[in-house]
């Protein structure tokens, strides 16, 4: 016979082999963790999320932390998410906390969870932890959902029509530029630029498309370097539009992580470090951090926030005032993570909205403008007068 069995270490697995009233020839433990990782690659985040949300309710129920993890070893939803259950139980059953084993063997999971998870072990409360986290988790989820939903179309209209662009400047201007000839010093700049274009294209596709690729390649390796996101990001906040979508998710994302830690019994400082991260605005990250120290120093959280972090609109600062002089800072923080996420839902919405008419905008300038080139060429070649 030959199969697998789930022990803390290879003693015990002899030990549970021999008590089925079998002999063992050979013992040796799997080497899962090659499989694991290219398994984990393909987990999206709805599935973690469900993932999550899965254990959080049936530790609500309460069934004991080993034997959820082990009825969503069970699952064939995902794969990978099983063989991660495993590997959770047996860093639990070896001693582990779940934030440390969630960290090691769920590393795609937004880092926010993990130290939520370590709140809800310190607390007694992980269920409801994991729950909040799950709630966050799956309002980031549905939120890239709609704007790469309501983005597809305008997506779609700039492929199709830069495909359109192109084919033009290969095919048709150049036959355009043989019918001119040498007459091309007579004609406008605009159109001479036009079919110069066409024509160098078509003489230099080739290469043409290897300095293409190239620029591709060299920008999805770059986008792939954290420093590089991070400048990438830093300049989109400063855009009119997308600008104020990123800072309102941000702080409407940090507004309902810190609700959550001090709904969960976490103090003030310890709840503000949670907050920050799921930060991706290192402008932002700077700002709390010196919130934070001022906090820590003995100051008010509504007097440091409004000077430290301006993007908070000062209805916002006079709720945390209020809740910080009612004693309830955490539902005042909940309340304005989810006007901060509502509005950044209706901005994201309107982004989308406007990027239909400016892709066709865009597109039907530049067909215009070589079809005008094309246009002018021909009739400057002849005297109507």
């Amino acid at each position: 016979m030959r199969g697998v069995i789930d022990a803390a270490s290879q003693e015990a697995a002899y030990d549970m082999v021999q008590a089925r009233s079998l002999d063992v020839f050979k013992l040796s433990k799997v080497s899962e963790n090659v499989q694991l990782f290219k398994a984990r690659g393909k987990t999206k985040r709805k599935d973690m999320a469900r993932y999550i949300r899965q254990l959080a309710t049936l530790l609500g129920a309460g069934v004991t932390l080993l034997d959820a993890l082990k009825s969503l070893s069970k699952s064939n939803a995902h794969p990978a998410l099983a063989n991660a259950s495993n590997a959770l139980r047996k860093d639990l059953r070896a001693g582990k906390r779940l934030s440390a084993a969630m960290e090691k063997h769920l590393p795609t999971l937004p880092p926010y969870v993990a130290r939520l998870a370590e709140l809800g072990e310190a607390t007694g409360r992980s269920a409801k932890a994991l729950t909040d986290a799950a709630d966050r988790m799956e309002y980031e989820e549905n939120l890239r959902t709609e704007i790469r939903t309501a983005l597809s179309y305008p997506v779609f209209l700039s492929v199709i029509g830069s495909v359109i662009v192109f084919l033009l400047f290969l095919f048709v201007v150049p036959r355009f530029g043989a019918l001119i000839g040498s007459k091309s010093d007579s004609l406008p700049a605009m159109s001479k630029f036009v079919i110069s274009a066409g024509t160098g294209l078509r003489d230099n596709l080739v290469p043409t498309l290897a300095v293409f690729g190239a620029l591709m390649g060299g920008l999805i390796f770059v986008t792939r370097q954290q420093k590089a996101r991070r400048r990438v990001r830093s300049l989109f906040e400063t855009l009119p539009v997308i600008g104020p979508v990123l800072i309102q998710s941000e702080l409407g994302g940090w507004a309902r992580t810190v609700g959550i830690a001090l709904d969960n019994g976490a103090d003030l400082l310890s709840a503000l470090r949670l907050g920050q991260f799921g930060l991706r605005s290192e402008r932002l990250r700077q700002g709390f951090d010196r919130a934070r120290i001022d906090i820590r120093a003995g100051r008010n959280i509504d007097e440091v926030l409004a000077e430290a972090v301006p993007d908070f609109d000062p209805l916002a600062i006079d709720l945390i005032r209020t809740g910080r002089t009612s004693g309830s800072l955490a539902d005042m923080l909940l309340f304005i993570g989810k006007t901060q996420e509502k509005e950044a839902r209706e901005l994201s919405k309107r982004l989308a909205t406007l990027a239909e008419p400016i892709a066709i905008l865009v597109i039907a300038g530049i067909v215009g403008t070589v079809v005008i080139s094309i246009v002018m060429a021909m009739t400057s070649l002849y005297d109507f007068g």
